[in-house]
């Protein structure tokens, strides 16, 4: 059985596309021999222990990978509920993060995809050997989790911003849970309104925005720095690619996630 449960929870997490219970039992079945009743019986019980989770899309149910516990991210991140607890693994960076309104509890695609490029450009000697303090912006800060990953990754300085005063709250909120006040300032100021540059900004935004944004993101992007573009499908790609190399970022990174994006762009010279 616990074979079985392993095989049911990697389709699901492993498959371009949410997936119905119905689809998933079928893909199951037909990979092991097992009937669908095992199948489903097994799936029941992966719900229990919080392994798996029913969403609701349009009156449509899907299985999908769920965050009421600790869920590993990249690497070195891993999101909990406040109320859950997860003893640490050398290296590990662990965030947590009080569910609400606002966007970016992790589950979705372009979150994940935007903390496995945060990871990996953390961990180029590129940035770990610099000596001057970095300073990092996350855009459309929604909970807080992108900001309150930079700070646990080593970003000396963060800020993040949010239009809506809902999402400033709860960002406010994780922050102090995850005890880095005085490390993350989160606010309603307009991008615009920002007179410092950095050295990693991050952008988990829709197309539209991205693309409107182009210009000013380079312009606050310090030389040599990191641009990490997430929110949108693939589609989108190649506008977003060749407006962000209009305004001379170099492309270094791309990884696609159930049809969503992330870019990864790097501003020429040194920091």
């Amino acid at each position: 059985m616990q074979e079985l449960k392993h095989i049911i929870f990697n389709t699901v997490t492993e498959a371009s596309r949410k997936m119905a219970p119905g689809e998933l039992e079928k893909s199951v079945a037909g990979a092991t021999g097992l009937d669908r009743k095992t199948v489903r019986l097994a799936i029941k019980d992966l719900v229990s222990l919080g392994e798996l989770t029913y969403t609701y899309v349009y009156g449509t149910s899907f299985l999908e990978k769920s965050f009421d516990r600790p869920v590993r991210v990249s690497k070195r991140i891993v999101i909990k509920p406040p109320d859950k607890t997860y003893q640490p693994q050398p290296g590990d960076v662990v965030l947590s993060i009080a569910g609400g309104a606002a966007f970016g509890n992790g589950a979705h695609p372009s979150t994940y995809l935007a903390l496995r490029a945060l990871d990996r450009i953390l961990s180029d000697c590129h940035f770990v050997k610099l000596d001057t303090p970095l300073k990092g912006l996350d855009i459309g800060t929604g909970t807080g989790v992108l900001a309150i990953a930079l700070a646990g990754l080593g970003v000396h300085e963060v800020v993040g911003l949010d239009i809506d005063v809902c999402a400033v709250s709860e960002a406010i909120h994780n922050v102090q849970l995850n005890g880095l006040a005085a490390q993350v300032s989160i606010s309603n100021t307009p991008l615009e309104g920002l007179k410092q540059c950095f050295a990693v900004i991050m952008a988990n935004l829709a197309y539209p925005t991205l693309t409107r944004l182009s210009s000013l993101l380079s312009k606050k992007l310090e030389q040599g720095g990191v641009l990490i573009l997430s929110g949108f499908k693939e589609p989108a790609t190649k506008d977003l690619r060749d407006a962000y190399a209009e305004q001379d970022l170099r492309l270094i990174q791309e990884e696609i996630d159930r049809e969503w994006v992330c870019l990864v762009f790097r501003k020429p010279g040194q920091p």
